[in-house]
């Protein structure tokens, strides 16, 4: 569900010959490529562009945000990623928000004939990712055909270290630590409607491996509309970027070449997963 958010949702034509964003990060002779991911996608992606393949095929490990695979063989897990998930008992979400909110949800569940059900219990964030999700969908995505879940597939199938920056619990309680989450729940059903503008243009900007167009419709143009929600950027991406930048670096000095596979949002611009690299000494370029 996270994946939704943290975008680069797409939907191709051109397979083998789209770009993507995939950059090599060179440091006392340990190789670190990262790949910016795609969570949603459908079965045209691929083949994947040549380079891509074989800078996974020559890296020692796999590095993902969360083994989403992993979750989805441990009950265990499932139970806690729904635990966080969900208000308990006796206690719903539109009690936790404004009416007008919550009116607003329920106009969208009756345009899209969900079951006002399906979302009482949620919690503010779950609900936004999920509205998202939903949308994304509608519109012949698929996180079962995303970047990083082609090469979790992979590493599964072939024994290939895995290794987390995150974990999927660890992203929920994330979102559940939002200050105001009914703010943002408002912002994501009223910017539903832009899915049809936004999907072409972000798709179009990875093939072609922009960054600078990435980093304006993830994040730039997002700030400059909306300053109120400077929070919510920092929490979903300077300091994960922070914590995840820090933890690529240990990884790379226990292995000679990795693949860090990341949402495209975390490698572009200032304050970047990548900008970060490159302060710490890094030489970073796109490849």
């Amino acid at each position: 569900m996270l994946a939704a958010l943290f975008l680069l949702q797409a939907h191709a034509s051109y397979a083998a010959s789209d770009r993507g964003l995939l950059l090599e990060a060179q440091k006392n002779g340990q190789t670190v490529y990262l790949l910016g991911s795609i969570h949603l996608a459908d079965k045209t992606f691929y083949p994947l562009r040549e380079e891509i393949e074989r800078a996974y095929k020559r890296s020692d490990a796999l590095v993902v945000e969360a083994d989403i695979l992993a979750m989805e063989s441990n009950a265990a897990l499932q139970m806690q990623v729904m635990q966080e998930s969900v208000y308990p008992p006796g206690e719903q979400l539109k009690d936790n928000v404004s009416p007008e909110v919550y009116g607003q949800l329920v106009d969208w569940l009756n345009q899209r004939k969900i079951p006002e059900a399906s979302f009482s219990r949620l919690r503010p964030a779950i609900a936004m990712i999920t509205l998202s999700l939903i949308e994304m969908q509608a519109r012949g995505l698929d996180p079962q055909a995303g970047i990083d879940r082609h090469f979790l597939n992979q590493a599964h199938r072939n024994n290939t270290e895995i290794l987390e920056l995150e974990s999927v619990l660890q992203q929920i309680q994330m979102l559940n630590s939002l200050e105001n989450p009914e703010l943002y729940l408002q912002q994501t059903l009223a910017q539903l409607s832009d899915m049809d503008t936004f999907v072409p243009q972000i798709t179009s900007a990875w093939k072609s491996g922009d960054q600078e167009k990435i980093y304006d419709l993830v994040i730039r143009e997002g700030l400059d509309e909306n300053p109120e929600y400077a929070p919510l950027y920092e929490l979903l991406f300077y300091k994960r970027n922070r914590d995840m930048a820090e933890k690529i670096k240990e990884l790379s000095d226990q292995h000679d070449t990795l693949f860090v596979v990341v949402g495209a949002g975390h490698l572009v611009g200032d304050k970047s997963i990548t900008d970060l690299l490159v302060k710490d000494g890094f030489t970073v370029e796109q490849i």
